[in-house]
C-alpha cells in the first residue's frame, strides 16, 4: 500500500505488521490476540498484562519508587521489548513456541478500589486455567499482580499448590484491621507473602523463598514465616547461596525443584526483579548480594522440568519498573528457559 502524498502532518504512514493490542502497541513476542476466554483454548500458554501501580510507601520515596510508580506502563513496555526475540535458545536446541502455542490475553482493567483489581484479575486468570493454559503475568507492584493470579491457580489446582518465590524481602508483614481496610495506600507489597496461606490448597510446606537478604528484612521476617508452617530449609537466603556457589550451584538448583514439586498438584512462580543482584541492571537495583541472572534462569528452567506440562501453573513478574530494560530482557530469558524445562520435561 502506497503511502499517500503529498503527506499532510498527523496522516499515517507506518503499519504494524504484528498483532496490536492497543494503538502500536504489539502482542508479547507477535503471538496471536485472544479476546474471549474461548480463543485461549487453542493455547498452552496466554499472557495477561496486570497494569497496576502501588501508591509509593514514605519509606521508598527516591529511587526505589521505580518498581511502584509508573508500573501501569510494564506490561505494554515488557511487550515492545519482546518484539526482537524468538523462542529459540541455540544452547539447548530447543524452540520454545515450536512446543507451546503462546497467546497475548490483553490486559487486566485496573481501577482505583484494590479488592476490584484483585478479583478482576483473579478471574480472567481464572478464565486461562480453565482453558488448560499455563498463566504468564507481568504487572506492578505485588498483590494484584502475586496474590490474585495465586488465588486463581490455587482454587482450581484440586491438591496442593507449591510456590517458588524469588524475593529479597520477606513481604509478609502482618497488617493491622485498620490498614487492611485502608483502600487510599493499600499495603500488598508487603504483605502478600504472608497472606497467601490463607488461599485454598496453598501448603505453607511447599512454600520455597529464594534469595532473602539485606537489612530491610526485620528480625521477625524468617520467623513469621515458620509460625506459619513453612520449612526453615526452603528459605535460601544469601548464606545459602554463597555456600551453593562454593560447591556446584546446580545442585541447588535441583533442589529447589524437588522440593517444590514433591507432592504438589501445582507449581507457580513468582518474581520480584530485587531478586536480583544491583549490579545487574543500570536502570533499577534495589539490594547488593543479590542473585546472578544465570541462577535465577537455571532455577526456573528446573522448577518447570521437574513439574512438566501437567504441573506446571505459571510465572509472573511483578514490580518491574517500565523503563528498566534490561530487567525486562532478563524476564524473557527467565521465562523462556522456564518453559524450556516444561518442554525438556516431556522429551
Amino acid at each position: 500500500m502506497s503511502v499517500k502524498w503529498p503527506h499532510e502532518p498527523g496522516d499515517p504512514f507506518l503499519q504494524l505488521l504484528v498483532p496490536r493490542v492497543y494503538g502500536s502497541v504489539p502482542t508479547l513476542f507477535a503471538a496471536p490476540l485472544a479476546e474471549r476466554p474461548e480463543d485461549l483454548r487453542a493455547y498452552d500458554i496466554a499472557f495477561l498484562g496486570i497494569p497496576w501501580s502501588a501508591p509509593v510507601p514514605s519509606d521508598r520515596v527516591g529511587a526505589a519508587a521505580a518498581n511502584y510508580a509508573g508500573t501501569a506502563l510494564t506490561p505494554h513496555r515488557f511487550r515492545t521489548n519482546s518484539i526482537k526475540y524468538g523462542g529459540y535458545l541455540p544452547e539447548l536446541d530447543l524452540d520454545v513456541f515450536e512446543h507451546l502455542r503462546l497467546v497475548d490475553y490483553g490486559d487486566v482493567d485496573v481501577v482505583f478500589d484494590t479488592d476490584t483489581t484483585i478479583a478482576t484479575v483473579a478471574r480472567r486468570v481464572g478464565e486461562i486455567v480453565e482453558a488448560g493454559a499455563m498463566a504468564l503475568t507481568m504487572g506492578g507492584n505485588s498483590g494484584p499482580s502475586t496474590y490474585a493470579v495465586l488465588q486463581a491457580v490455587a482454587e482450581r489446582a484440586g491438591g496442593p499448590v507449591a510456590v517458588v518465590n524469588f524475593d529479597a524481602h520477606h513481604d509478609n508483614r502482618v497488617e493491622t484491621t485498620a490498614e487492611r481496610a485502608d483502600r487510599r495506600n493499600p499495603r500488598w507489597g508487603a504483605t502478600w507473602a504472608g497472606r497467601i496461606f490463607e488461599l485454598p490448597n496453598v501448603d505453607p510446606r511447599r512454600y520455597v523463598h529464594v534469595g532473602l537478604r539485606g537489612p530491610r528484612n526485620d528480625r521477625g521476617a524468617v520467623p513469621r514465616f515458620l509460625a506459619r508452617g513453612v520449612r526453615r530449609e526452603q528459605i535460601y537466603t544469601y548464606a545459602e547461596i554463597a555456600r551453593a556457589r562454593r560447591s556446584n550451584f546446580d545442585d541447588l538448583a535441583r533442589e529447589v525443584a524437588a522440593r517444590a514439586v514433591d507432592g504438589t498438584a501445582k507449581v507457580w512462580i513468582a518474581v520480584d526483579p530485587d531478586v536480583l543482584d544491583m549490579g545487574v541492571s543500570p536502570e533499577f537495583g534495589d539490594e547488593p548480594l543479590g542473585l546472578r541472572v544465570e541462577e535465577v534462569v537455571e532455577i526456573a528452567r528446573q522448577v518447570g522440568r521437574a513439574a512438566g506440562r501437567r504441573r506446571f501453573a505459571g510465572i509472573a513478574f511483578t514490580a518491574v519498573p517500565p523503563d528498566a530494560m534490561t530487567i525486562q530482557w532478563i524476564c524473557i530469558y527467565i521465562l523462556l528457559y522456564a518453559f524450556a524445562g516444561v518442554i525438556e520435561a516431556g522429551i
